[in-house]
């Protein structure tokens, strides 16, 4: 089963990840901070099959989680959400993530698009 690191600083919003994901089949990890998902990281190096973050955290942003991971394992994707207007789908792209989603998003369509991009990399 593949396991899968959602952060976001919203309980609401985590929560709902975490069961969406559950749903579909994955082994799912949350956490709440940047200092978490960190911690979580260095801890267990290679665990998590992929990587979902809001970008705008109450300790750092989503970019934060993303070079501590591409330093440890640079073929984790990393998928970005967020609410921010000031962040792009093209931003995202310049900074490496692999996937984009705006908030309100649809947790499937999120769960598709991990999907692919799991399949993607065992291809």
């Amino acid at each position: 089963m593949e396991e899968i690191l959602v952060v976001d600083d919203e309980p609401m919003i985590l929560s709902m990840m975490e069961n969406v994901l559950s749903m579909m089949g994955y082994s799912v990890t949350g956490a709440g901070s940047v200092e978490e998902a960190i911690e979580l990281i260095a801890r267990s190096p290679g665990r998590f099959d992929a990587l979902i973050t809001d970008y705008n955290l109450v300790d750092g942003t989503g970019s934060d989680i993303m070079e501590t991971i591409k330093s440890n394992d640079s073929e984790t994707p990393v998928i970005l959400m967020t609410g921010s207007p000031n962040v792009t789908r093209s931003d995202s792209v310049k900074e490496g993530f692999a996937g984009y989603f705006h908030k309100p998003f649809s947790c499937v369509d999120m769960g598709r698009e991990l999907d692919s991009l799991l399949h993607q990399k065992t291809a």
